[in-house]
């Protein structure tokens, strides 16, 4: 999960606690935050902002911690707070990332700020922030959901009950403790297992609200390995999130313990050497993909990491019904020619496939939009119904893949297509269009 973390730098953080600044204070209870943060979650992108008349980068996105850390030496108090600048910079930021990646904002100040005059753009999907309010003061809650309301984002407050660093201590332990826990979980293969930590947590509200029921009440904590399948057979399914699968506890120094079989050493260089996916189901429809990843910049390192990505109901259109994989060996000889088995492939452009959209190749991502842009040219008079219907599918898919350059475009063919008789039509789904980044919400 992707974290910005804004530190306020004003000359209000000044103000003495004991015997040091706020500031002080506040930076000495961030760095124990990201130490511990490096233990808990060590993949994380952390990104620093300090802020006071304007906001400043003081460190881009990144995994390296001790970076991170050096910058925090260099801060030093200034001016007046100017927090509406500062979200617009957290926006463009957050912004980077798609949808299927929430990303988390961490606001360090004294005080909880007033809402924001002009409400900012919506944030994207999954976007939310904890408000760490180092001084105490009344009526936190209304006022912090006010400023969150005006931010378009959902928020935690934590406030400061009493002036000390112990208070300020106690704030980055909860936000620790409620946004970044260990999910451990069991890898089977067979009679094998291996324990893992899935980092980042799967967030079972986010698969709520960015997918198609049915949605699991709990993520399980096991993951068994059904199979194997050819990289290029699977494609490039809509993923609704990706995470790490990281080595679970301490490693021991112990040369004893490498008798124990590791299925993610395995699982790293068999599944690269041979150009292969692990299938897992998580059920109820829910399918995960395992497989070795080996960033550009640790290539000449070797060092792969074992990736885990969950995969929405129904998204192997082109694949067929994923709980019919099997093993070729236990089909009759005279039956293996015709392996492997697909269902009737259905094309995304005919109503036939349901609500996903299968855009392997770029002709198909073009024929369903213009069959949306076909089906403007006809209102207000007719097809207004199958118009609604191809633009929600068009849309809901655009922001499974995280293909948000697309939502432009197809405002801007909208737009063309704009006649006295149809325009308060297509100006309205076009606002929308805009404004509105939630999947699960349907254009009216």
């Amino acid at each position: 999960m992707p974290t910005v973390i804004c530190i306020d730098v004003s000359l209000s953080m000044e103000q003495r606690a004991a015997d040091k600044s706020l500031l002080e204070h506040s930076v000495t209870a961030l760095k124990t935050f990201l130490t511990n943060l490096q233990n808990v979650a060590p993949n994380e992108f952390i990104e620093m902002i300090n802020f006071s008349h304007s906001p400043s980068i003081m460190v881009e996105f990144t995994k390296n911690n001790t970076q991170i850390l050096n910058s925090l030496s260099d801060v030093e108090c200034e001016d007046r707070t100017n927090v509406p600048a500062l979200m617009e910079l957290c926006l463009k930021e957050c912004q980077m990332w798609n949808v299927i990646t929430p990303t988390h904002i961490i606001l360090i100040t004294d005080r909880i700020p007033e809402p924001l005059s002009q409400p900012l753009e919506a944030f994207p999907f999954g976007c939310h922030m904890s408000l760490a309010a180092l001084t105490p003061s009344t009526d936190v809650s209304n006022r912090a959901q006010a400023f969150f309301n005006s931010c378009n984002l959902k928020g935690m407050l934590y406030p400061g009950p009493v002036l000390g660093p112990e208070s300020v201590d106690r704030i980055f332990e909860n936000v620790l403790l409620d946004n970044y826990s260990r999910f451990e979980a069991m890898l089977w293969f067979g009679h094998q297992s291996t324990s893992v930590v899935i980092t980042p947590s799967p967030d079972v509200e986010h698969l709520a609200g960015i997918t198609l029921k049915p949605t699991p009440k709990t993520f399980p904590t096991t993951l068994r390995i059904h199979g194997f399948l050819p990289a290029t057979d699977l494609h490039n399914p809509p993923y609704v999130s990706r995470h790490v699968l990281l080595h679970s506890g301490p490693r021991s120094p112990v040369k004893a313990t490498s008798k124990v079989p590791d299925l993610r050493v395995l699982f790293n260089e068999g599944l690269r050497a041979k150009d292969c996916v692990a299938m897992v189901d998580l059920g109820i429809g829910w399918f995960g993909v395992v497989s070795s990843h080996l960033p550009k910049a640790e290539r000449n390192l070797k060092k792969s990491n074992l990736i885990f990505s969950i995969i929405a109901p129904n998204s192997f259109s082109w694949l067929g019904n994923p709980t019919f994989l099997g093993l070729k060996r236990l089909v009759a000889p005279e039956k293996q020619s015709n392996m492997p088995y697909k269902e009737e492939y259905s094309n995304s452009y005919d109503n036939k496939s349901g609500t996903g959209m299968v855009w392997i190749k770029s002709s198909t991502l073009k024929q369903n939009v213009m069959k949306v842009v076909r089906y403007a040219k006809r209102l207000p008079d007719k097809g207004s119904v199958m118009f609604l219907k191809e633009l929600n599918k068009v849309r809901r898919s655009i922001l499974f893949y995280g293909f948000t350059d697309m939502m432009s475009v197809l405002c801007e063919l909208l737009e063309k297509e704009k006649t006295a008789e149809n325009s308060e039509i297509l100006s309205n789904c076009i606002a929308q269009l805009k404004d509105e980044r939630d999947p699960t919400k349907v254009i009216k």
